[in-house]
This record gives structure tokens, C-alpha cells and sequence, in this order.
């Protein structure tokens, strides 16, 4: 796999999860599933399944790759009032936190804070719409767009919108790389209810350190780090690094 493989479809899993990531208006929870097929000839990455939480103004993924052993743990709060999203390693027990208005991918910055429904807040974002179809159990109107890449760059997005859940975004959602990938996620299991205060906080024992810039390989990697390695080879030195904690110097004390 080459660096320019990997950015892109590490892209666009970023993409594709910024785009659940838009302001919900009453709580619930879902099983998610993220999976990806690569462009022809490549290894398809194994599937990556968690949850997500909602609550007016919050959102929390939790999410972990199946298969794997020494899996990566982690979750993502994005909270649009104060425009941040905190990444949460939590067998390091780390804190990353960076700015969302800092991020190219644009989706949903236009609509936070709005009053309006998804619906609205799609065709504003220049979504149009294209169908209805049943998926994943609920009736859904089909959204396709091109909005900006973690790259800047427009990547094609098809969107279900449930019509009998108000306050969830979409049941599926898929993101179409220039390389022929295709990034989807799946709801599943939609619940609406109560969520506790807990899920959208940063544990008190967990380290602070500063996010990497916008578009950067994960896990302080650089593209010289992925050169020459098979897939298998990738996946285990992203294992190791991550079980190794935060980079020397990276951290303070919250």
C-alpha cells in the first residue's frame, strides 16, 4: 500500500465520520459499522464497528477494528457549540483536542447552531435529492453530494436520511475516493432515550496533548514511515506505536 493509498483512505473514513458527526437535536444511540472496499487489486481493510451517541449539540463514536489483536480503542466527542472534537486513545488514557473550524471538511460547520432539520441543512450543504428507499429497517430519502475531503478536495457522498427519526441524521452513509474506495457506514439498532452526561466528557485522569495538523497521518506517522510496507506490515507498526502511549515531549497534565 502506498502512502498516497493510505491518505486517501484514511480520508475517507475522516469524511465519512464528520458527516454523522452533525448536531442532533435529541438524544439517542445506534451500532455503527464502518467498512471499506478498496480500489481494484487492493486488500480490503477489516471492518470497524462501535457506537454513536447523540444529544442536542453533541456527538460521541466509539469505535474499535474487529480481528485485530491489541485493537486500537478509541472515541471522537465533537461538540459544535464549542466547535471542537477530542479523540480519546483510551488504553494510553489520552486526550487530543483540535479545533473543527480548523478542518477543511466544512460539513455540518454551516448548519451548527441552526434550528433546522437535516433535510434543510443537506440542501444547503448542496445535496440533491435523488430517491427513497428502505435501508437498514426505516424509509429513507437519498441525499448525493460533493462536499470538501479532509484534503480539501471534493469527494462524492450519498446520504439516506431516515424520514421516521427526526434526529438522526442518516442509517447509511457512503464516501467515494478518487481512487475508486468507497468508505460506508452503517446505524443500526436506533435507540431514543436519555443519554448520560458521562458519554460526552474527557475522563479526569486522561493525559491532554495537542492534535496533529489538519490533513496528517494519525499517530505522528509520516509518509516515509509507509514506504515499501505491505498492508500487514502497516497495520502492525500503527499497533505498536499506538501501544506504546504518547510521544515523548506530547503530553501535559490536564
Amino acid at each position: 500500500m502506498s502512502p498516497s493509498s493510505l491518505r486517501h483512505r484514511l480520508s475517507g473514513l475522516a469524511a465519512a465520520t464528520l458527516l454523522v458527526a452533525t448536531p442532533a437535536f435529541a438524544d439517542w444511540s445506534a451500532d455503527a459499522t464502518t467498512k471499506i472496499t478498496p480500489a481494484s487489486g487492493q486488500k480490503a481493510p477489516p471492518e470497524v464497528t462501535g457506537k454513536v451517541y447523540g444529544r442536542k449539540g453533541l456527538l460521541r463514536m466509539d469505535t474499535h477494528t474487529t480481528g485485530q489483536p491489541g485493537a486500537v480503542q478509541m472515541s471522537i466527542i465533537f461538540d459544535f457549540e464549542k466547535r471542537t472534537g477530542t479523540t480519546l486513545m483510551h488504553a494510553q488514557k489520552i486526550a487530543s483536542e483540535r479545533n473543527l473550524d480548523d478542518l477543511p471538511v466544512k460539513l455540518p460547520g454551516s448548519c451548527t447552531g441552526k434550528m433546522q432539520d437535516f433535510d434543510a441543512c443537506f440542501l444547503e450543504q448542496g445535496y440533491k435529492k435523488t430517491g427513497t428507499e428502505k435501508v437498514n429497517g426505516h424509509p429513507t430519502t437519498v441525499y448525493e453530494g460533493t462536499p470538501p475531503g479532509m484534503d480539501g478536495k471534493p469527494m462524492r457522498q450519498k446520504v439516506w436520511r431516515p424520514t421516521d427519526l427526526s434526529d438522526v441524521p442518516y442509517v447509511r452513509a457512503q464516501t467515494f475516493g478518487a481512487g475508486g474506495q468507497v468508505t460506508e457506514i452503517n446505524l443500526n439498532n436506533v435507540q431514543q432515550g436519555p443519554q448520560p452526561d458521562s458519554r460526552f466528557t474527557v475522563p479526569a485522569d486522561y493525559r491532554k496533548m495537542a492534535a496533529p495538523p489538519a490533513g496528517a497521518v494519525p499517530g505522528g506517522f509520516t509518509a516515509e514511515d509507509f514506504q515499501g510496507k505491505s498492508p500487514e506490515q502497516i497495520q502492525e507498526m500503527i499497533r505498536q506505536r499506538m501501544g506504546q502511549g504518547a510521544p515523548k515531549g506530547g503530553g501535559k497534565k490536564p
